[in-house]
């Protein structure tokens, strides 16, 4: 590869703190503009964040493999792969991996 391409294997990932069995790959550090932009990697069983918040931030969530529980102010939606959702801001929400296999999803965080 050449130094402009990186394969997302090779990015470092990290647990992400307040969420159970979620291992994130940074791909963009856009914090001068209030917006992050991830691949996370949900384990089966895996849940967050715990306990469900709200906050002032958008969400965009496509969902690369697997299918993604999510729930927003009480509802669940499951989001099959190659789907996408959003969660505006103050909503309460929370993700989750109920099935057998691990889900990978690009995470898209904002404030409007």
């Amino acid at each position: 590869m050449n130094r402009y391409v990186e394969k997302l294997a090779d990015l470092p990932t990290e647990e992400v703190k307040g969420h159970q069995g979620f291992v994130s790959r940074s791909l963009l550090d856009l914090q001068k503009q209030a917006v992050t932009v991830r691949v996370l990697n949900v384990t089966p069983g895996g849940v967050g964040p715990v306990p469900q918040h709200r906050h002032e931030d958008a969400h965009f969530f496509w969902v690369i493999e697997g299918n993604l529980e999510l729930e927003i102010d009480g509802q669940i939606y499951t989001i099959p792969s190659g789907s996408c959702i959003k969660v505006p801001p103050d909503k309460i929400h929370q993700l989750r991996c109920s099935g057998r296999k691990e889900v990978t999803v690009l995470a898209i965080k904002w404030v409007p």
